[in-house]
């Protein structure tokens, strides 16, 4: 298979194919190969070849296995050719190939694709004709397929032509009925379903209370949330890593973000594990919201414990302080990473350095853009723009200058608005002199002036007229 994978890669699988077959010609073969070509083809994502081999295959008079087929059938649906689905279904049946619960199950799925509720009777009968045995998980498959779609009336119906048909609906059943109903905001429909799975004596899982905890978190009522999660654990189940982030995320969404940070602590208390994904959530999302002390002090307080933070993480709580002016607390931060072995990126680097111009300490945010450049970093217009913007804002025309050459002759990354306001630095003094000297050296290094350029220098030699 390895060796008809390079093949099928060099040559259309017409030509793979009659070769194969001229091949055969005085040599002790087996048509088997024929069933690993269209397997191959399969593997390679070329499904639609493999549907052409195997037309060609019954042409000649072979049959191709069962298992074959399955391959077949599964390669076309995930590629979406479901009407060939179909045609290979009926060519299977016109040749002899006895299909088996696996061929069903794929039809099934083939049927979810684009089956309506009018057509579910026929095809649910078809296969019953066809010697399979209908069974809660052919009718969960299709219940839900139509809830992930949105389809509930189509879903509800299954449900009831379950009971006709003598199949009982199972936890499966109930839980993707519920979750569906949540989906689409029905969560007092859903609990009540919930209670009747209940009543009828099933057993709610995790899966089962994640789903209807989901729903009320997206619908802001937390106490019912709560209360369910409180349920969970009466009836013996330890809430995992989903109703923890549900909870977190209905909290965020209700404006209670430090509220959570006790809900944390209470789940901790209560000896339900929180996974770190949780902890990175709340950290990035209080860096979100403004709040990067009550994120660093979550930080602080788990790390070590049971959580390693990543980079992601940092740059979040480095941005949050840089945003807030407190540049100091992230280049703390940023030899922290580095200590740790984590490497800082481009955005560490330009939260840094575009907050340490902002607070005119363009000096060290250019040593800081000299240190990334060392580490094979190569800064963005966004950070030259803050450097020379800083240095102007500061008086010193001449280090801004010195950075716009360094990213020009450096990087060949040409930033015309940092140009324009060194050029505007100059007019607005009316040293026109300067700003044409400038404007010199700057064509020399490939800057290309707009319009707004020379409406600085118009406007510059208009200033020196009236002043002279």
């Amino acid at each position: 298979m390895k060796s008809l994978s390079e093949v099928i890669q060099l040559h259309k699988i017409r030509d793979v194919f009659d070769n194969l077959v001229a091949s055969a010609d005085g040599c002790n073969w087996d048509p088997v190969v024929l069933d690993m070509l269209i397997k191959t083809c399969v593997r390679n994502g070329r499904a639609r070849d493999g549907f052409e081999v195997f037309k060609r295959i019954i042409e000649m008079g072979f049959i191709p296995n069962v298992n074959t087929c399955n391959c077949l059938l599964n390669g076309l649906l995930k590629l979406g050719f479901v009407e060939l689905c179909w045609v290979l279904y009926e060519d299977m049946g016109g040749i002899g190939i006895t299909p088996n619960s696996y061929t069903f199950n794929i039809l099934t799925h083939v049927f979810c694709r684009d089956g309506g509720v009018n057509e579910v009777g026929e095809f649910l009968e078809k296969l019953e004709g066809d010697g399979f045995k209908l069974d809660v998980v052919t009718y969960n498959t299709l219940i839900d397929s139509y809830c992930r779609k949105g389809r509930l009336g189509d879903a509800f119906y299954l449900y009831k032509i379950m009971y006709r048909r003598g199949v009982t609906p199972d936890l499966v059943s109930y839980t993707a009925l519920v979750s569906g109903l949540c989906r689409e905001g029905k969560v007092k429909e859903a609990h009540q379903l919930f209670h009747r799975m209940v009543h009828r004596g099933l057993f709610p899982d995790n899966v089962s209370y994640n789903a209807l905890i989901s729903g009320y978190c997206r619908e802001g009522k937390l106490r019912e949330s709560m209360a369910l999660m409180y349920e969970m654990i009466q009836n013996g189940l330890t809430p995992d890593g989903l109703t923890c982030s549900k909870l977190v995320e209905g909290y965020r969404k209700c404006g209670k973000l430090l509220s959570c940070l006790n809900l944390v602590e209470k789940l901790r208390r209560l000896g339900i594990s929180v996974s770190v994904d949780v902890y990175n959530y709340l950290v990035i999302a209080l860096c979100e919201e403004n709040k990067p002390n009550a994120a660093k002090n979550l930080f602080r307080r788990i790390f070590g414990d049971i959580y390693e933070p990543n980079l992601d993480v940092y740059n979040a709580l480095i941005e949050a302080f840089c945003k807030c002016d407190n540049v100091m607390e992230g280049l703390e931060l940023k030899d922290e990473m580095i200590c740790k072995g984590i490497r800082p990126d481009l955005a560490t680097y330009q939260a840094l350095i575009t907050s340490l111009c902002r607070l005119n300490k363009s000096a060290e945010g250019d040593d800081l853009m000299r240190e990334m450049v060392e580490s094979s970093l190569v800064p963005t217009s966004v950070i030259c723009a803050a450097l020379v913007s800083g240095y102007c804002r500061e008086g010193d025309p001449d280090k801004a200058e010195s950075v716009l050459s360094f990213f020009a002759l450096k990087f060949q990354l040409y930033d015309t608005e940092s140009y324009n306001v060194l050029i505007k630095v100059y007019c607005d003094e009316g040293s026109v002199t300067k700003s044409l000297e400038l404007q010199d050296r700057m064509l020399k290094l490939g800057f290309v002036p707009n319009s707004m350029t020379c409406k600085s220098l118009i406007y510059g030699l208009l200033r020196s007229r009236e002043s002279g």
